[in-house]
């Protein structure tokens, strides 16, 4: 029994992602990324010595690995952390709080345009760009995040950055918040060109086995009065 072929612009997607990523042995010995993360004080406006972080991440899409999931179909998620610390000489430090959020690439090749999410705890905010520089410069952007100490001390953030391909699980989750309960080709709702465009998506999860990159930045120690 003959199986239908993947649309050439999948089958073409997954052939240009496994040539860019070449081997396991190769990608382990490709090049460190250069993608960045760094973490520093805001200015003390309250006059106590609380500073709020200030996050940003440099340089994702010069590495080439993510630039080719990116524009292969595949969408990218940067999860970002940032963790309060207590300083104790003499003594282990401790963990205060944190919080966390997400940011989620995805490239639409129809309109030749970038979806930038951003997920918090409050809710999910998309943005459009039409061109990777500007996709790129929104990724570079610097954010004060609204953590900070709640008693005097010493204190010092910690950040971290991991980047993924969403795994299989997650883009159902993905594409089922954004266009709704996606069960619809058994029930007449969905075309199969579209079921099929998700299936050669997962086929590209599968094939790529892209890293996951995971960096870590700290702040200096301030003093909280």
């Amino acid at each position: 029994m003959l199986r239908p072929a993947l649309p050439r612009p999948a089958l073409a997607a997954i052939i240009a992602l496994a040539a860019a990523l070449g081997p396991g042995t190769a990608r382990a010995q490709a090049p460190a990324p250069r993608v960045r993360l760094e973490v520093i004080l805001a200015r003390d406006s309250a006059g106590s010595g609380t500073r709020n972080p200030v996050v940003r991440s440099q340089d994702l899409l010069a590495d080439d690995r993510w630039l080719t999931a990116l524009r292969s179909g595949l969408p990218v998620r940067l999860h970002y952390r940032v963790e309060v610390w207590r300083s104790r000489d003499g003594w282990f430090d401790r963990f205060q709080r944190q919080t966390e959020w997400d940011l989620v690439l995805r490239h639409e090749p129809l309109l030749d345009q970038y979806t930038l999410l951003t997920v918090t705890g409050t809710g999910v905010q998309e943005r459009r760009y039409a061109t990777l520089d500007a996709l790129t410069a929104a990724l570079g952007f610097s954010y004060q995040i609204n953590v900070r100490p709640n008693q005097a001390g010493r204190y010092y953030y910690a950040a971290s950055l991991e980047v993924s391909t969403l795994s299989d699980s997650d883009l159902d989750e993905l594409e089922r918040f954004l266009e709704g309960d996606l069960e619809g080709v058994a029930e007449g709702r969905e075309g199969i060109g579209d079921a099929m465009g998700r299936g050669a998506t997962r086929m590209l999860l599968r094939l790529a086995g892209l890293p996951s990159l995971r960096l870590e930045a700290r702040t200096g120690a301030f003093l909280v009065r």
